[in-house]
């Protein structure tokens, strides 16, 4: 069932994220729907729930975008990591503190997604790339956070009451 949702919401985010959000910057850069969706999803539920949302939404982030097929998936993948790692830790003091997952994640996907660019040939300004665009997209996307975060988990336990249950 997560794989169903997965790809309607990846889907879903990659074509908004591709047509209307560049439309309407925030501080210069559009939102990461996808990324904020598959962190999200990442830390809200498990990790290999994350990675399928990572796969998807990376096929469909590099089927609208410049860059090698591949990069998207790859650095979502890391991001959903990152995520999931951290959110497992912090789900256990309280469940509000895997908010604090999604900057870490995100900066994990730039990163990432930089040196993938990097390694591929591609020419990459890292000051001019991490102060114009990486400082506010970790910005904006942290504040988008909260809401994405709540539908999700809306979303989560409409599909899997306790996705941490035994199988």
């Amino acid at each position: 069932m997560s794989g169903y949702v997965g790809l309607a919401v990846t889907f879903l985010g990659a074509l908004l994220q591709a047509t209307i959000a560049t439309r309407y910057p925030i501080l210069g850069v559009h939102p990461d729907l996808v990324l904020v969706a598959v962190v999200a999803w990442a830390t809200l539920r498990r990790f290999e729930d994350g990675l399928v949302w990572a796969a998807l939404g990376g096929l469909a982030l590099d089927l609208f975008s410049a860059l090698p097929i591949g990069t998207s998936v790859v650095a979502l993948a890391l991001a959903a990591l990152v995520a999931a790692a951290i959110a497992g830790s912090l789900r256990t003091i309280h469940p509000f503190l895997i908010a604090l997952a999604v900057p870490v994640g995100v900066l994990t996907y730039y990163l990432s997604a930089t040196l993938l660019m990097a390694l591929g040939g591609l020419a990459v300004s890292w000051v001019e790339l991490y102060r114009g665009v990486v400082g506010p997209a970790v910005l904006v996307d942290t504040l988008l956070a909260p809401l994405m975060l709540v539908v999700l988990a809306w979303l989560s336990s409409a599909t899997t009451p306790n996705p941490w249950a035994p199988q």
